[in-house]
Order: C-alpha cells, then sequence, then structure tokens
C-alpha cells in the first residue's frame, strides 16, 4: 500500500539565481486538490535560520540519481517530505544552536551515490524520522536509542 503525500517537501536548492543554495520548502497544503496540486514556495538561506521538520522520509528517484552519478547533468532527485516545518530564525532571542551531538548527519550527492547515506549505512532511501534539523547546508536526524 502507498504511503499518503506528506504536505511538506524540503530540498537544498543547487539551480542558479537568487535562491542557489538556499533550502527550498514546499508547502502543498492541507489539501492539494484545492490548489491543483501546485505548491506555496519559499526558500531560506541556512545562514538565517535552522528548519526543524518532523515526521520525516527520504525520498529518492533512483533512475534520476543513476544518470547523474553516470556523468549526465544535474537535476532534482532528492528531498525530505514531511508533515510540519518550523523555522527557527538565527537572529531570533530564543534562537537554539542545533546540537549535532547526538543526531546523524544524513546526506546526498548522486556523483558520489545514488542513494541517500550517514557514516553508517550507504542507503537509507525512505527512511522514517520523527525529527530532522538544518544545521547550516547540513541535514541531522535523531538516532534511534536501542532499548537496553
Amino acid at each position: 500500500m502507498r504511503k499518503k503525500k506528506k504536505r511538506f517537501q524540503v530540498r537544498f536548492h543547487l539551480g542558479k539565481g537568487p535562491n542557489y543554495m538556499c533550502w527550498q520548502v514546499k508547502d502543498y497544503g492541507i489539501n492539494p486538490a484545492a490548489n491543483n496540486g501546485k505548491a506555496d514556495i519559499d526558500y531560506y538561506a541556512p545562514s538565517n535560520v535552522s528548519l526543524e521538520l518532523t515526521n520525516c522520509t527520504l525520498k529518492n528517484s533512483v533512475p534520476t540519481a543513476m544518470k547523474i552519478y553516470n556523468g549526465q547533468a544535474k537535476t532534482v532527485c532528492a528531498w525530505v517530505e514531511c508533515d510540519m516545518i518550523d523555522v527557527h530564525y538565527k537572529k531570533s532571542p530564543t534562537f537554539k544552536k542545533v546540537d549535532t551531538k547526538n543526531l546523524r548527519k544524513y546526506k546526498y550527492n548522486p556523483k558520489k551515490n545514488m542513494h541517500w547515506f550517514t557514516s553508517k549505512q550507504r542507503n537509507v532511501d525512505n527512511k522514517d524520522l520523527y525529527k530532522m534539523q538544518t544545521n547550516n547546508r547540513s541535514l541531522y536526524g535523531q538516532v534511534s536509542k536501542v532499548p537496553s
């Protein structure tokens, strides 16, 4: 059974232009049919914000990633789907720096690996994480603790 698409899509934008190297957030709304499936799009400079994502899934188009891996031009092939996003502005007096000590860094670079990966796993495509956090240009997720 196919999972219901989540409300938000988040990715690091590498297209030329004013939003180059910004976090792109697409909001499909509560009822995507109401706006003909088109998303509202916002961009956030990683130096200004930290994004907190809730109920996340790492998504990837492997056929597109394979083309990039084999030397074709880069195009969008990976993103994070999530149900909720909180934007934390670094200039806010209540901003708390992201503590990455107990978080795992999730990476995506189709020129090196056709999948989402970590330092411990070569393929974490479709992994579900309850919370993820951006820290500058990096993406982190909670490391699950194994009950003792």
